[in-house]
């Protein structure tokens, strides 16, 4: 039985404002997004909340990446990306493409082998990118994208570097410390199952999770994160340490390591923000602060692989939390592109 499907690059997500009286500036990103062809950046959905079904959460986090992907489209290309093109001559259609998706087909049950089947071909084609040094950016579905997502990144680092394995950094903004036991995996178990891959591969685990909340984890999983050397900064710790401090522990991280794959839980912002979550976060963090965090990461040069979670449409209130996930991806990605293209200025 096949658990997982790939759906290719859809051109009706991209679509638009017209705007045939302005100057060629007016650029929105569905004019310049198209089928992933070797763009600097790939986008790979991940069409799957069978681990969220399994951890008793809310489904309908599989319905995000096309949701994500048409409210990203109508986004404007900011005036510094646009300065790639009329400064470096870098063409705008160069930037960024659709893979497509990956989605796991369970019903909405739970069904023995189906997330793992579909991780993996996702992690395939995560893999591929990573491995043709082009930044690729998973959309999901729950947090169970997470396990994915490592996998990919691993397999095409040990494909490239068999005998000298970088360092991988995982900097995870969530709520939650997904270091669950369970009796299999779901959307609450893949940095433990990522502590554990990286042990049996005779590897060190480097795992930073900002914006844990003491009302979202069980003295349990803080016994295990301290067991695995996890380093936390929790909710509120974001709003009481000044940024010098904060941005110390980042930078501290980031000098530990030599790559670095970035994820976000979108629950980890607060409700009144990101209401369109599984569960939702009663105090939660700004999106300021996490924005200023994810650039201040990925102007470091290390990113090599970005990931949003658990965006679930079904509880969104006026596209709120689409509007607010389309625009933190589209900013984390354009200070990446930032970065590679000019790294003197992002920085």
């Amino acid at each position: 039985m096949h658990f997982h499907s790939f759906h290719p690059f859809n051109p009706s997500l991209y679509a638009g404002r017209q705007e045939p009286y302005e100057s060629v500036r007016a650029r929105y990103w569905y004019q310049s997004i198209g089928e992933y062809q070797a763009q600097q950046v790939g986008l790979v959905g991940f069409a799957c909340d069978q681990g969220v079904l399994r951890n008793q959460g809310r489904i309908g986090a599989k319905h995000a990446p096309n949701m994500i992907k048409a409210t990203l489209a109508k986004l404007p290309i900011s005036r510094d990306l646009q300065a790639l093109h009329s400064e470096l001559d870098i063409a705008l259609d160069s930037l960024v493409g659709d893979v497509g998706t990956i989605a796991c087909e369970d019903n909405d049950q739970i069904q023995v082998g189906a997330l793992e089947a579909a991780q993996q071909a996702y992690a395939d084609q995560i893999s591929q990118l990573i491995a043709a040094d082009k930044l690729a950016v998973g959309i999901g579905g729950g947090h169970e994208i997470a396990f994915g997502s490592f996998l990919g990144l691993w397999q095409a680092l040990q494909a490239n570097t068999p005998n000298a394995m970088p360092a991988i950094g995982v900097i995870n903004f969530d709520a939650h410390l997904d270091l669950r036991q369970d009796q299999y995996a779901t959307s609450g178990t893949p940095f433990r199952q990522i502590a554990e891959w990286v042990n049996a591969n005779h590897s060190s685990f480097h795992y930073l999770c900002i914006g844990v909340s003491e009302f979202a984890n069980t003295a349990a999983l803080f016994d295990r994160a301290e067991e695995l050397g996890v380093r936390v900064i929790s909710d509120d710790e974001c709003y009481r340490l000044g940024w010098p401090t904060i941005e110390s522990k980042l930078r501290a991280f980031l000098d530990s390591v030599d790559v670095v794959y970035l994820t976000v839980d979108m629950d980890c912002l607060s409700a009144s923000v990101m209401p369109a979550v599984s569960a939702v976060a009663a105090k939660g963090l700004s999106l300021d602060f996490v924005e200023r965090c994810a650039n201040y990461i990925i102007a470091s040069g290390k990113v090599r692989l970005m990931d949003m979670a658990e965006v679930n449409p079904t509880y969104d209130i006026d596209g709120r939390g689409l509007k607010v996930s389309a625009r933190l991806l589209v900013a984390m990605i354009g200070q990446w592109l930032l970065t590679k293209n000019r790294p003197i200025a992002a920085n």
